[in-house]
């Protein structure tokens, strides 16, 4: 009798058990050797369940963004005001070392999109885009139906979401700190957006 291989499975074992090679190596550095190497298989076998290494790395990033996107939903439910979601949904990324070891890797992901026209990298990053402003948008709107902010807020989540990708950047080219720039951002945001108490 044979043995039937559920695929997609298999494809995200091979690709889950490559998670740490991907931070150790970088996107870059990494080959199909390695992959095949750390899931057990031959490269022959690597081929039957990706067209090729970036097709590996997606399947990776996939199951980052996943994990982020997990602990994110976490922090909607925190009992915590508003103005502390907002910093807890950008400060995530810097939290831990491997939060940081993600980061990195999503730098280099990242310079790998901007320099390629590959519309697999587009859509992709159109895709993660989306779910972080859903997320984004469900912490606005509870705070509005908290009272705690204006109901102009939900017009600026799509900027929040390109200084998150810009504080990405800009945490590792200019050297700033990731903490400070989020708690002075905030404070100037809220400055706006809050609604405060008559006295």
């Amino acid at each position: 009798m044979a043995i039937v291989v559920d695929k997609e499975k298999k494809r995200r074992d091979i690709a889950c058990s490559c998670k740490e090679i991907l931070l150790e190596y970088g996107i870059k550095n990494l080959t199909i050797a390695h992959i095949a190497k750390t899931a057990g298989v031959g490269k022959g076998t690597i081929y039957e369940y990706f067209e090729n290494k970036e097709d590996i790395v997606f399947e990776i990033i996939t199951s980052f963004i996943a994990e982020h996107e997990k602990a994110l939903h976490k922090i909607i439910n925190l009992d915590i005001s508003t103005k502390d979601k907002f910093f807890h949904f950008f400060y995530l990324l810097y939290e831990d070392e491997n939060s940081h070891k993600q980061l990195t890797t999503y730098r280099e992901f990242l310079a790998i999109s901007m320099t390629s026209d590959t519309e697999e990298m587009i859509d992709f990053n159109t895709v993660c885009r989306e779910k972080f402003t859903s997320i984004l948008h469900q912490i606005v709107q509870e705070g509005i139906d908290k009272n705690e902010i204006r109901e102009e807020a939900k017009g600026l989540v799509s900027a929040l979401i390109t200084f998150e990708v810009g504080l990405v950047v800009e945490t590792h080219t200019v050297s700033l700190d990731a903490k400070n720039e989020i708690r002075h951002f905030l404070d100037a945001l809220f400055n706006l957006i809050e609604i405060k108490e008559k006295k």
